[in-house]
């Protein structure tokens, strides 16, 4: 049985269907209505195999949690599922619950752990096959593998190679746990667990704080770049706000105050930080680019302040 959503779900469950295992049911995120949109839907690519869905208000309802445990599967895979899955539900699974996780366990338990790996100013992240346990992203581990973060990673390039890195792992891992009466796992050390829950992150706060060093301004802002759900904005003092869509930073020095336009070059914005500058290479009012013959206009100019 399969839980789940986009493409990681899809491409994962074509990677079982090829071992040429028997799915018992897939169960679709809520949200699913079956259209193809920004990531593939799971519902529709199920459809197109012919499989049972299995549709829930409550995932971990006691009644929908029968109709589960009567398919009696062997495995529950979940990937990126968007409901925590209790113990009754986990149980329901002959042989193991197993969870792909975009976290290199057990470190970035919890939620958005890709953009707390850009965030915390990170250079490598990961991806953890693990099993299910009540506990969020406590179970012992199967598998990992490394996923590099470059220096002009975004949160959506970040998200997009951890995506291949899911598929590529499961690949390489689902033919020998498939096979196995009792799926073998570590333990994970709690000593090294570090743990974000749902309120940590708050995406709407867009903002960026120039008071901030440079580094971390950068690291902030590339972490909310994240087409189509969100950029970080910048504000004019007394004008507009606007999204930024692509960035850069250096440590050059300057003698501007924090958020002040130093400039622009063909690179773009040019922005005074503590200890550095960010350079604003794409902004954006709606759907409108602004290009370099726009910036006056914009108020993105020499002396202005962006707060």
């Amino acid at each position: 049985m399969l839980i789940g959503r986009t493409r990681l779900a899809v491409a994962c469950l074509d990677v079982v269907l090829a071992a040429g295992d028997e799915i018992v049911a897939i169960i679709p995120d809520a949200g699913d209505d079956g259209v193809d949109g920004w990531q593939p839907s799971l519902r529709r690519a199920a459809t197109e195999q012919g499989l049972v869905i299995l549709d829930y208000a409550n995932v971990n309802d006691p009644h929908f949690v029968r109709q589960v445990d009567e398919l009696a599967p062997d495995f529950l895979l979940s990937f990126q599922a968007a409901p925590i899955l209790r113990a009754p539900l986990i149980r329901t699974a002959r042989v193991a619950a197993l969870n792909l996780h975009y976290g290199p366990l057990p470190r970035y338990r919890g939620v958005s752990p890709i953009a707390w790996a850009l965030i915390n100013g990170e250079t490598s992240h990961g991806v953890t096959l693990h099993v299910i346990e009540p506990g969020i992203d406590t179970g012992p581990t199967v598998a990992g593998a490394e996923v590099p973060i470059h220096p002009t990673d975004t949160g959506r390039a970040l998200y997009d190679r951890c995506v291949d890195a899911g598929i590529e792992l499961l690949v390489d891992t689902w033919p020998a746990v498939r096979e196995q009466s009792s799926v073998e796992a570590v333990p994970q050390d709690e000593a090294r667990a570090l743990y974000y829950n749902r309120y940590a992150m708050d995406f709407s706060e867009r903002g960026v704080q120039w008071n901030r060093d440079a580094e971390a301004i950068a690291n902030r802002m590339r972490a909310f770049i994240f087409p189509p759900f969100q950029y970080p904005e910048v504000t004019v003092h007394g004008g507009m706000t606007y999204a930024v869509q692509a960035m850069s930073w250096d440590r050059r020095p300057h003698r501007g105050r924090p958020g002040e336009v130093l400039g622009a070059d063909t690179d773009g914005v040019i922005v005074a930080a503590p200890g550095g500058r960010i350079t604003l290479q794409s902004v954006a009012l709606g759907d409108r680019v602004i290009g370099t013959d726009g910036l006056a206009a914009a108020g993105l100019v020499a002396g202005a302040l962006l707060v």
